[in-house]
């Protein structure tokens, strides 16, 4: 299912335009298994905290985006134009605290609550695991 997942979203991507400055992501497709957009995060722009389900992140351009769980330390995942990210259900609010636009197709699995959905752990890049203390680790 992943590969035709990730096939649908990358043949949506071409069809995407300019958004608002103050829209952050426009939904390409969205059902009952999976909600796929592209996110438009301005320089210094913020998401509030709420509980986001498993989801698949292709970076379009580089950059680097902030996550902070409720009640835990912040941290920061830094990502080169190409890569793919594994980016665990959690609660987390994001932030784009670099100097450019962070621009990414998102793809959130849907499916369980996402409290119940998936391990406790940090984003991780293609080619790397989750350790069990929450994380990224090499293969």
């Amino acid at each position: 299912m992943k590969p035709a997942v990730l096939a649908i979203a990358l043949t949506i991507l071409p069809a995407s335009v300019a958004f608002a400055q103050n829209q952050p992501s426009r939904a390409l497709l969205e059902n009952d298994q999976i909600r796929v957009r592209e996110l438009r995060l301005a320089p210094g722009a913020k998401q509030p905290a709420e509980a986001r389900p498993n989801t698949f992140l292709y970076a379009l351009t580089d950059g680097s985006l902030v996550f902070t769980p409720p009640g835990r330390t912040a941290y920061e995942l830094t990502f080169k134009a190409g890569e793919a990210l594994w980016i665990p259900s959690q609660e987390t609010a994001t932030a784009n605290e670099g100097d450019k636009e962070v621009r990414a197709l998102v793809v959130e699995i849907r499916g369980r609550p996402p409290a119940a959905a998936a391990k406790k752990g940090r984003p991780s890049k293609a080619g790397k695991k989750s350790s069990k203390k929450g994380g990224a680790t090499k293969k």
